[in-house]
C-alpha cells in the first residue's frame, strides 16, 4: 500500500496534494497537515498525531474522519504517522508538507526517515522538487537538464552515479561533503551507495519525465 502523508510544514498546494493522491491508495494527515488537506478540498482517510495544530474549523469539518490522538511528546508527528503506517503494512510513503516553516522540523523530518528504510520506500515531495533517501541502488526518470543534488547523512562509500553530466564510480563522501547541481543527461539516471545513507534531491516536479 502507498500512503500520501501530509504534514504540518509549508502547506502543499491544492495541485500538489491532488496530483500526489493519484499515486496513493489513501490519504493520511499528520496533525496540522489536516488543515492543508481541508484547504485542498479533500477528506483524509485518517488524522493522527498529538493534534495540537489542528484548527477548530478543521476539527468541525473532519468530525467524522477516524482520528488517533497520540499525546506522546517523545517523537514527532511524522514519526507517529510512519510508525502507524509501518504497523499497518504500508510499503511506500509519499510525504508532502514535511519541510519549510521551521528549520529544526525540516531537518528532523529529513533525518528520522532513515529508521524506516529499507522496509518502507519514502519520497518527500515539494512543488518543484522531490527527495529520496537511499541506502542501495535507485533508478530515476527525469527530464534532460534536471538538476540533481546529493546530501550524505554520514560517511558514504561505493557511490556510483550514471546518466548524469558528472558521473562517479565507487566514490566516497565524508560527513559534511555534498554534491550539488549535477545534471541529468538523458531521460533517466541512477544512484547507488554500497555503504551509508544518501539523500537524492531531484529538482523537478515528481512524476515529470
Amino acid at each position: 500500500m502507498t500512503t500520501l502523508l501530509v504534514c504540518n510544514g509549508e502547506p502543499p498546494s491544492r495541485d500538489l496534494v491532488r496530483r500526489m493522491l493519484t499515486r496513493a491508495d489513501r490519504l493520511v494527515a499528520a496533525d496540522g497537515g489536516a488543515n492543508a488537506v481541508r484547504s485542498a478540498g479533500l477528506v483524509p482517510d485518517l488524522i493522527l498525531g498529538d493534534l495540537d495544530s489542528v484548527t477548530p474549523a478543521t476539527r468541525r469539518t473532519f468530525r467524522t474522519v477516524p482520528t488517533i490522538h497520540i499525546p506522546s511528546q517523545d517523537n514527532t508527528d511524522l514519526e507517529k504517522a510512519l510508525d502507524h503506517c509501518a504497523a499497518e503494512g504500508d510499503t511506500a510513503m509519499i510525504i508532502a508538507g514535511a519541510t519549510g516553516r521551521r528549520l529544526d522540523m525540516t531537518l528532523a523530518n529529513l533525518s528520522v526517515c532513515w529508521h524506516y528504510l529499507p522496509d518502507m520506500d519514502i519520497c518527500f515531495v515539494g512543488e518543484d522538487w522531490y527527495a529520496v533517501p537511499i541506502t542501495g541502488l535507485r533508478r530515476f526518470v527525469a527530464p534532460s537538464g534536471t538538476k540533481v543534488s546529493l546530501v550524505p547523512f554520514g560517511s558514504c562509500s561505493g557511490v556510483t552515479l550514471r546518466g548524469l553530466r558528472y558521473p562517479l564510480v565507487e566514490g566516497s563522501f565524508r560527513t559534511g561533503d555534498v554534491a550539488v547541481s549535477n545534471v541529468v543527461r538523458g531521460r533517466s539516471f541512477s544512484v547507488s551507495v554500497r555503504h551509508g545513507r544518501l539523500l537524492v534531491l531531484v529538482l523537478t516536479r515528481f512524476g515529470e519525465d
